[in-house]
């Protein structure tokens, strides 16, 4: 996957500030911001479609929504390609070292693991696969 091809649509929580967003934007990484979509507030079931239907990934800093039933369900119906902050106490500038270090990686799950699934990225800077999951049926 050429470099360029990689979208990231980044949520409403903390992941979308100015240092994140000049990292992406440094390694030509296309950014899809929620509120350019989406009022906030709006449920993950309801944007969650959009970022599955246009391929993008999604991060976040709400590693929550693995836990959370109704949202991991959109995460898998839709078949989202989730990367989130393990911590969610970083600092924007934490946040964006450790995602400047992890974009060869968040690159290459990206490309290699077919969606959904839901990735890691630590404060180490390391992307570790958490939970994939069988295709979902066709609807």
């Amino acid at each position: 996957m050429p470099p360029d091809s990689l979208a990231i649509y980044l949520d409403e929580n903390r992941c979308n500030n100015k240092r994140v967003l000049a990292v992406l934007a440094n390694a030509g990484v296309r950014v899809e911001r929620h509120l350019d979509h989406f009022n906030r507030g709006t449920l993950v079931e309801d944007w969650l479609p959009l970022v599955g239907k246009n391929g993008w990934a999604l991060l976040t800093t709400d590693k929550r929504i693995r836990f959370r039933t109704n949202e991991k369900q959109a995460v898998i119906r839709y078949k989202a390609r989730m990367f989130y902050f393990s911590k969610n106490d970083l600092s924007g500038e934490q946040m964006a070292s450790a995602l400047e270090k992890a974009l060869p990686e968040i690159r290459k799950l990206y490309s290699k693991q077919p969606a959904p699934f839901f990735a890691a990225i630590t404060k180490t800077r390391e992307v570790y696969l958490r939970e994939k999951f069988a295709q979902p049926p066709q609807e």
